[in-house]
């Protein structure tokens, strides 16, 4: 399968970088509510050994560990609220197209996870241009840690939305606002050191993130296109391209978070040879 892979863009000043971080996960205003705690999540953690088949029709197997943050009739409104403001998008389904990478540079899964507001219910006001875009908390389909070991924080569910379901014939992933909650992307995160390099993922974080859109790819029985890093979203061009694959629009420009750095061109293309092979 022949992968298209972004081209590349304009590198923003190093002081811009750090500027925009800090706002982003300054938190001094008003306390997260939780919708789950950290601890919650792994005492219901749920071992999945996903099957698939590779090009040559040999069988594989993936292992993921499901920590699945819930979907509350809030967050189902917030989403489809802001699909419609933003890409005037009716729907909280998403239409994959697209996975993106992205890097946490918070040290560990726990802080990944409790710092970036994945486990509540909403976005600081503080956090500038994401909380002005709307307060729809951040979230991801998945998280790797630094270890290799896959997350599934946002498991795809059955066609009634009742369900988990890993049947490929049979399911549909929940929109989570990763990058701008593009309608059309599967978010992947990574558990990063708190360098503020964002690029420094561990081999095993390479390999892990190689399979999972492997299998992603197979799950979604080609429909993914492209396999692209976070920073590539800085580039307007760039998103406009992605969303006129299915005639959408982002309608809300000035509020989009650029100057990010994850993952990066080199890890991209590591990840994209891995799974070419």
């Amino acid at each position: 399968m022949t992968i298209n892979k972004p081209y590349r863009w304009t590198r923003f000043h190093p002081v811009l970088q750090i500027v925009l971080f800090v706002s982003i996960f300054e938190v001094n205003a008003q306390p997260l509510t939780g919708v789950i705690t950290f601890d919650e999540l792994l005492a219901h953690k749920v071992t999945r050994q996903l099957q698939w088949v590779d090009l040559k029709g040999e069988n594989r197997m993936l292992d993921v560990i499901e920590i699945q943050i819930p979907i509350t009739d809030t967050i189902k409104r917030m989403t489809l609220e802001f699909e419609q403001k933003n890409y005037h998008y009716n729907s909280v389904w998403l239409t994959p197209r697209v996975v993106v990478l992205h890097s946490m540079d918070l040290d560990d899964l726990r802080q990944s996870l409790e710092q970036s507001s994945l486990l509540h219910d909403s976005i600081p006001p503080s956090w500038g241009l994401l909380s002005k875009a709307g307060s729809l908390p951040n979230g991801a389909h998945f998280i790797i840690d630094k270890d290799g070991t896959i997350y599934c924080l946002t498991p795809p569910l059955s066609k009634d939305g009742k369900t988990v379901s890993y049947e490929r014939t049979n399911h549909q992933w929940f929109i989570r606002r990763h990058q701008d909650a593009n309608p059309l992307a599967i978010g992947i995160e990574n558990v990063t050191p708190a360098n503020g390099d964002f690029t420094d993922l561990s081999e095993a974080q390479i390999t892990a993130n190689a399979q999972l859109i492997r299998w992603l790819m197979w799950f979604e029985n080609g429909q993914i296109k492209e396999i692209t890093s976070h920073h590539q979203y800085n580039d307007e061009q760039f998103l406009d391209r992605i969303l006129g694959t299915t005639n959408l629009r982002h309608h809300l420009k000035p509020y989009r978070t650029t100057g990010r750095k994850d993952v990066g061109d080199a890890v991209l293309d590591r990840i994209i040879e891995k799974i070419g092979k």
